[in-house]
């Protein structure tokens, strides 16, 4: 009997090793092992996943595409689930977020492990028609044309009364501050205010319980990547652990986002309100489609979650580069000066300033510079400001990889075969590494890639592929605009009047989540003299 069970059991694991070497035996990615995959590979990995991650592209007979699998266990668990295609050539990005779009949606495993946290009526998890109405809804008020508003009335003011205040009372006593926390609670405010109408305040309540509540969900949702499906449906299903937290944290933003629409169900139709949420209120019927409550819930919410941590995590890098290198802060100064002596300046004598020479400005002009911050106007005039800031997104998109799902068999650009039912992950973060991309200088922070060879414009790249920060094609960050502008409103606002300063012995460290946030950013801050600086004509 014993003998039988030998014979057996070898006979079962050679069909095995045969059928996972003809399966996975030639994949030109991270080593891949039986039963587990290339899953013992990532966790060694796992504090330095998105540069483990270029390694392997770069080291990938494609230069920008490999292949892998997790877990594989025949008649456990189906073959294609645990397949997985990651790459980063613009050409695949291009075939995948727009030429064959409707090929690569989202996918079964990312709905059935976020449909509770962004609502599976909501636009990040809805497809085809319902995706469609929505998005005619959103974008409108989101568009760059109808953001003018949108930074009067919420960005500068949270700017002025809430952020400056904290910066100036640090700079005084020489405290250091966590730069990254306070953009998260930047973008909270504001991104409350333009989707809800309201100000939140958490710059000066950090433990406001709505903005803990946020801290939660993303914290705990993006646990699930590490549990087992049976394990984290079993903790949600008797709400214990981190899922107990999860559903707390989300019943306490579903109950400010009802109670915002309450409020605007009251609002007399005439009356003039440039918010998010009201435009769904008047919007009620699409082509005829009702939407429903759920719906408009869920998009809220994805709104509130997306606004928040792409503005935080997106100036939070943008500082730390700025910090890390004098050249670039200097000449950012210097450009905003020049905008401000056009608009704002006046010389020794009064008057208003119609040449640039060079001349120190005097305390008087100092102050009326930076008493408020810059206009719509002036920070769509800071053009160096701006390079900087697609430069950074470049080395450090807020996004830092997608994850679409194979519905049919295809064939990438380049060549590879794609399974129906396999994911393909997209990994935005080595698109900015790929010397065969931007170059020999790829790894370096140079704003002046992205300008024209006079410097007075932006100069995108022919590939539009080659810069997907806010990912592309229909699919196309819907809040890109406003996130580029709250970011140089921020900026502008921070470094010309403080020079920022690493605190000794902290170091700066990636943190394992949807986005590409810091741990933390701990800095010290002087006052900027801008007597210093001089404009030549």
């Amino acid at each position: 009997m014993e003998l039988v069970f030998i014979i057996m059991s070898t006979i079962v694991l050679g069909v095995y090793f045969v059928w996972f070497w003809l399966l996975f035996g030639k994949l030109k990615g991270p080593k891949t092992w039986p039963l587990v995959g290339s899953i013992p590979e990532m966790l060694l990995n796992i504090g330095r996943i998105h540069e483990w991650t270029t390694d392997q592209l770069l080291a990938s007979p494609t230069l920008g595409t490999y292949q892998t699998c997790g877990i594989c266990i025949p008649f456990i668990n189906n073959w294609r689930r645990s397949f997985t295609t990651v790459t980063c050539h613009p050409k695949t990005l291009e075939h995948i977020l727009r030429t064959k779009f409707h090929n690569y949606p989202k996918g079964p495993t990312w709905q059935d492990t976020f449909a509770d946290v962004l609502g599976n009526q909501g636009i990040s998890y809805v497809t085809g028609e319902e995706w469609n109405l929505l998005r005619k809804i959103v974008v409108p008020v989101l568009a760059k044309s109808r953001l003018h508003p949108a930074l009067d009335r919420w960005v500068n003011p949270t700017i002025k009364n809430d952020l400056l205040p904290i910066l100036d009372k640090a700079s005084k006593h020489n405290i250091s501050v966590d730069l990254q926390k306070l953009m998260t609670c930047f973008g909270t405010d504001n991104i409350f205010g333009i989707a809800l109408g309201k100000k939140l305040k958490t710059l000066l309540n950090p433990d406001d319980p709505v903005a803990v509540a946020m801290d939660t969900i993303f914290k705990y949702a993006f646990r699930r990547f590490f549990y087992p499906d049976f394990l984290w449906k079993f903790m949600r299903f008797f709400s214990i652990g981190s899922e107990g937290s999860l559903k707390k944290s989300l019943h306490i933003l579903n109950n400010v986002i009802t109670e915002a629409q309450e409020e605007c169900s009251n609002i007399n139709k005439d009356e003039t309100c440039d918010y998010l949420l009201r435009a769904f209120t008047r919007k009620v019927q699409v082509n005829g489609h009702i939407l429903p409550s759920s719906a408009i819930t869920g998009t809220i919410r994805d709104i509130l979650l997306a606004g928040r941590d792409s503005v935080s995590t997106s100036a939070s890098w943008f500082l730390w580069l700025i910090m890390n290198d004098p050249r670039v802060d200097r000449k950012i100064v210097r450009e905003i000066i020049m905008i401000l002596r056009k608009t704002r300046g006046k010389d020794m004598n009064g008057s208003k300033v119609t040449n640039f020479i060079e001349k120190p400005c005097d305390q008087e002009t100092q102050d009326q510079w930076t008493e408020e911050p810059l206009s719509y106007e002036e920070i769509n005039s800071l053009v160096y400001l701006h390079a900087t800031l697609l430069e950074s997104l470049r080395l450090y998109p807020a996004v830092p990889r997608i994850v679409r799902y194979a519905i049919c068999d295809d064939i990438l650009p380049d060549g590879t075969y794609v399974p129906a039912g396999s994911d393909i992950m997209l990994s935005l973060y080595s698109v900015g590494r790929m010397k065969s991309v931007w170059g020999e200088d790829c790894l370096e922070f140079k704003p002046e890639r992205w300008l024209s060879a006079d410097e007075t414009r932006i100069d995108m790249p022919e590939d539009g592929y080659k810069y997907a920060a806010f990912n592309g094609g229909s699919r196309m960050c819907i809040a890109k605009y406003l996130t580029y502008l709250e970011m140089k409103s921020a900026a502008s606002a921070i470094l010309l009047r403080y020079k920022l300063s690493p605190v000794p012995g902290h170091q700066v460290s990636q943190q394992l989540s949807f986005t590409l946030s810091m741990k933390d950013f701990k800095v010290n801050l002087k006052p900027r003299d801008l007597s210093e600086f001089g404009i030549r004509r």
